[in-house]
């Protein structure tokens, strides 16, 4: 018998082999993760399947992101309009963020002719046509009855896809659910619809028709630079419970159509007139200096006011001194006195009539100042004698070099004893009258420097002094004055851009800085948008930033700001064309083509005149866009070799138009007939 021990231990292998050789099951996980460009911006609506199952289990949101539940061992396949698709195992991470490729060139070769209808689904081929910065599409669907069936989900998802700067713009996809497959979605979700990410798209339908079905599509979008190149590309999918049954994708439309693109205008950059909008002048503050000179007689240190210009002196230091007082956007900052003696004599004797000379000055000058101003400002004194080097400058001024050597000669013997010097240059021979009657009582006088903080308008030459060396000090009108001071568009130019980096909200500036890049052929669409908030704009701010949309391709913008605008003049015709170049044919028809019949013919293929249009384009001239706008209007009305003779022609006198036509709806298919030829 075996013992107790035995049997369980062969109790216990026999439930490890029976584990061993159990299935292995994975978990379901929910991943999260985020699905973005080579650029790293979120893409939406992207689609996500499991792989192995070929359902779909989940959709990017607006930022990218997503939620879906999987196994822990499966695989992701994400799949987008416009972009590579790309599969992820699982390996039980929670989340994975991915990168998708753009495939432009493999969609490029998936192009859909009238004449080859042959795959199981195929959309209608169409013209993408532009109203404005709208895009509309209108297409058809052919959807065979063998893949609709009521147990399937049929989704159409079409997107607009700027060949020129690789990006897509999706419009809202049309999903419909046979009846079965809407009942079973229901109870998978618990009848909580909004659990499916196309739930708000969904449309039920009853398929029991025996024959093919047509889905018809109808939806416009917003699109930035629409004279770029484009294409719309749809994706038709359709799944069941557990798959994908089938999957495409198709270029239905090439270019657009859009013959507004040769709509002749002009429309000028306008300066502000209002003088209500021109900065107001503002004082500066700045410094300024002024200076008296007073001369003394011989040891003495009272001032004789009748001795040289010394009535006149104090006549304009005391005026001055009235003026800063009285002007309240003055003051007086400080008051400088300087006195000195000439070296004629004893050095100290003459030191202390210098002293005694300013102290008598210094009196005589703050008697004239208010006791206010007096505790106000800065005294500030010296007190000098004037060395015999400075008899030595004047002699040599004056062209007397002998007798500048001599005195010279003995400050060179008595560098440092100032009385022997004195005593020394008395002795020479021309002391008397030469040094005593011409120099020294030059030496003998008191000076005054005045500093005076004042608030006044700059001169035109000290604001362009100040905008060489520190612009940021000058106010508004400073700039604004300096602006029309300028001679050419590239000084004012420059002027306004510096006026704005100091003052940001200098709308005057911005305005007229609008005006001359328009009229240099650079218009600038952001320059005058933080401005546009403003509760009172001058006309010409809007103006200006009109004409800025429109060559930027922003039409509604353009129309929507020019509504603002004065029914009059060059605003007008702003109006009208924005109207026109945003789609509102109808209601300018009549003007714009009374302005030229150039102009007439592009605005009835507007509107799909085409027989009119084909009319009226015959009588223009030739010019190499009038021949190729006769191509467009020929090939409307399927005159097909008048229509290739035509662009022919255009291309001749102007091969850039080459390049136009390779993005134009209008001519596309002429181009191919040519390209086969």
């Amino acid at each position: 018998m075996w013992s107790l021990n035995k049997f369980r231990s062969c109790l216990w292998a026999g439930v490890l082999l029976w584990i061993a050789v159990l299935p292995v099951s994975a978990r379901d996980i929910n991943v999260r993760g985020v699905v973005t460009n080579v650029d790293g911006e979120p893409l939406y609506r992207v689609s996500i399947y499991n792989a192995g199952s070929n359902k779909l289990v989940g959709v990017t949101n607006e930022d990218g992101k997503y939620m879906v539940k999987i196994d822990s061992e499966g695989e992701l396949l994400f799949s987008s309009l416009g972009y590579e698709e790309l599969r992820v195992a699982v390996r039980g991470e929670l989340t994975i963020d991915v990168e998708l490729q753009p495939s432009a060139i493999r969609l490029e070769e998936v192009v859909v002719s009238a004449k080859r209808i042959t795959d199981n689904v195929v959309p209608e081929p169409t013209d993408i046509e532009v109203k404005g910065n709208y895009f509309h599409i209108k297409t058809r669907v052919k959807i065979p009855r063998e893949l609709f069936s009521t147990d399937a989900r049929m989704i159409i998802q079409p997107g607009i896809y700027n060949v020129t700067r690789e990006q897509m713009i999706f419009l809202e996809p049309l999903v419909f659910d046979g009846q079965e497959y809407a009942i079973t979605q229901e109870r998978m979700y618990d009848y909580d619809k909004q659990q499916d990410p196309l739930a708000r798209y969904v449309q039920v339908k009853n398929t029991s028709s025996r024959h093919d079905d047509w889905v018809g599509y109808n939806d416009s979008t917003y699109v930035e630079n629409p004279n770029d190149d484009f294409r719309c590309d749809m994706m038709v999918a359709m799944e069941n419970y557990n798959r994908v049954l089938y999957r495409d994708t198709f270029v239905i439309a090439r270019g657009v159509v859009n013959p507004l693109r040769f709509l002749e205008y002009e429309i000028p950059g306008s300066a502000v007139k209002n003088e209500a909008f021109f900065p107001q002048p503002e004082m500066q503050l700045r410094d300024t200096r002024g200076d008296v000179n007073l001369t003394f007689r011989v040891n003495q240190s009272k001032l004789n006011l009748d001795d040289g210009d010394n009535r006149e002196e104090m006549r304009k230091l005391v005026a001055r001194l009235r003026e800063v007082e009285n002007d309240p956007n003055a003051r007086l900052k400080s008051f400088t006195i300087a006195g000195t003696a000439s070296p004629d004599g004893n050095y100290e004797k003459n030191l202390r009539l210098a002293e005694q000379r300013m102290s008598s000055a210094m009196n005589l000058v703050l008697d004239e100042l208010n006791e206010s101003t007096r505790r106000q400002i800065e005294i500030g004194s010296t007190a000098v004698v004037e060395p015999w080097s400075r008899v030595v400058d004047l002699l040599r001024a004056d062209g007397k070099n002998a007798e500048a050597d001599a005195v010279q000669a003995v400050i060179d013997k008595y560098p440092d004893n100032p009385n022997r010097q004195w005593r020394n240059v008395v002795a020479l021979p021309f002391y008397r009258p030469l040094i005593t009657g011409e120099y020294l009582p030059q030496l003998r006088r008191v000076s005054y420097e005045l500093l005076f903080s004042q608030y006044r308008y700059l001169t035109d030459d000290e604001i362009k002094s100040l905008y060489q060396t520190r612009s940021n000090e000058l106010t508004r009108n400073e700039f604004w004055r300096l602006y029309n001071m300028a001679g050419t568009n590239a000084e004012r130019e420059a002027i306004c851009r510096r006026g704005l980096e100091v003052y940001p909200k200098f709308l005057v500036a911005a305005t007229d800085l609008a005006a001359i890049l328009i009229e240099e052929g650079r218009p600038d669409a952001e320059l005058l948008v933080p401005y546009l908030s403003l509760p009172e704009l001058p006309d010409e701010t809007r103006l200006n930033q009109v004409v800025a949309w429109m060559a930027a391709g922003k039409y509604a913008q353009a129309d929507s700001l020019a509504a603002c605008l004065p029914d009059e003049g060059v605003c007008h015709k702003a109006r009208i064309y924005a109207a026109a170049m945003n789609g509102r044919y109808e209601e300018v028809l009549q003007e714009i083509s009374a302005e030229s019949p150039f102009n007439e013919v592009l605005m009835l293929l507007a509107i799909k005149a085409n027989e009119q249009a084909w009319e009226k384009a015959r009588l223009l001239g030739n010019s190499a866009r009038e021949c190729y706008v006769k191509a467009v209007a020929a090939n409307r009305v399927d005159e097909v070799l008048a229509a290739l003779s035509y662009l022919e022609a255009a291309f001749k006198k102007d091969p850039s138009l080459r390049d136009i036509a390779s993005v134009d709806g209008d001519v596309l298919d002429l181009l191919q007939e040519d390209e086969e030829e």
